[in-house]
């Protein structure tokens, strides 16, 4: 059986250079790592196998989804409006930090987030039947 805090660390650490993969058979997580490959435990020849199936890549995270989400949950117009504004284009991440720690929002952020990634790690579990012990 599979910990969901292991699914939910594979989707927090994917990014543009990194694909989680499941081998249902030894019910472990392999790692491609496109840049670099020695460190890679998913093989090219796993791309044959019926029991590993792809997890998440970058675009499963979807994180700037989940920021605008999380600013239509403050209740406070002036903070949210700001950081609506704020947070189009290049940067966004950074000023949205920066805005949510000057207003003492971090933490509720990183507990907003932290729930919505176990929410996306249960909904594969489900999705690919494979059996998990909520351990997070």
């Amino acid at each position: 059986m599979l910990k969901l805090s292991k699914v939910k660390e594979a989707l927090e650490s994917v990014n543009l250079e990194s694909t989680a993969y499941f081998n249902k058979t030894s019910n472990e997580i392999l790692w491609k790592w496109d840049f670099n490959p020695e460190y890679s435990t998913y093989k090219e020849e796993d791309e044959w196998s019926d029991d590993i199936i792809c997890m998440f890549d970058f675009t499963d995270k979807n994180d700037y989804d989940m920021m605008q989400e999380f600013i239509g949950t403050i209740e406070n117009q002036d903070i949210q409006e700001q950081l609506y504004v704020k947070t189009k284009g290049s940067g966004a991440f950074r000023r949205f930090r920066f805005i949510l720690e000057n207003y003492d929002l971090i933490d509720r952020w990183y507990q907003y987030r932290d729930t919505k990634y176990k929410e996306i790690a249960k909904e594969w579990c489900v999705e690919h039947s494979v059996k998990f012990e909520e351990d997070c």
